[in-house]
């Protein structure tokens, strides 16, 4: 099945994500974001009109979101190929896995992190009770983030543990199989090409992503 996908054109491929990706934005922003959900998030701040006037405002841009996605679908694709593609160009590797391979490697091991949003889809419809906009943005289905409440977790540190996820390592297996399916090389090399790239890249990016939300804090 994986051989079969990868053998498609890298820009069905990439459409094909793309639209399973605002599917489920738009399943999620409809099943679990509503009136009383909105209201029991701001109950506190607004009053009942004034928290009904942002539901139905945000309500009405929620097309925003759906438009960029695929622009920033098309940058962390991008971003991460260029990346993988460094790690097998100083492996020696860069004849055997091109740049276009490895961004239809990328774009199909993006399925990983849409099956989480399944399962927190899931989670929500079906386990959460009553529940907040921050439960929604707090919870990351199979992290370490679930260990804790939401008063133990400053800020900064929840998405750190959201990103420390049994998704995360499905994905870099994942990354790993489809780029020595690809290019025809053994497993142990592409371990090492992901490796060295990937999880240092998500590294930094994580500690990025920290730093801004400390210089945020009031």
């Amino acid at each position: 099945m994986i051989a079969r996908a990868l053998s498609l054109r890298g820009w069905k491929l990439f459409s094909g994500i793309v639209m399973i990706d605002i599917l489920f934005l738009i399943a999620s922003q409809t099943l679990l974001i509503d009136e009383i959900v909105f209201f029991n998030t701001y109950s506190e701040q607004l009053t009942y009109e004034r928290s009904m006037e942002l539901f139905y405002r945000m309500k009405s841009y929620s097309w925003v979101t759906y438009a960029i996605t695929p622009i920033l679908l098309l940058l962390k694709f991008s971003a991460l190929s260029v990346v993988l593609f460094i790690g097998a160009f100083f492996s020696d590797l860069h004849k055997e896995i091109t740049l276009g391979k490895i961004f239809k490697v990328v774009v199909l091991c993006e399925i990983v992190f849409i099956l989480a949003s399944v399962m927190k889809l899931l989670w929500f419809i079906f386990f959460a009770g009553n529940y907040t906009l921050e439960d929604i943005s707090f919870f990351y289905p199979l992290s370490l983030i679930n260990l804790f409440s939401r008063s133990e977790v400053a800020s900064y540190w929840i998405y750190p543990l959201q990103s420390v996820n049994i998704f995360q390592a499905l994905y870099v297996l994942l990354l790993a199989f489809g780029l020595s399916r690809i290019g025809s090389i053994r497993k142990g090399a592409a371990d090492k090409v992901v490796l060295s790239t990937y999880v240092p890249a998500v590294a930094v990016w994580i500690a990025v992503i920290m730093f801004l939300t400390i210089d945020a804090m009031p």
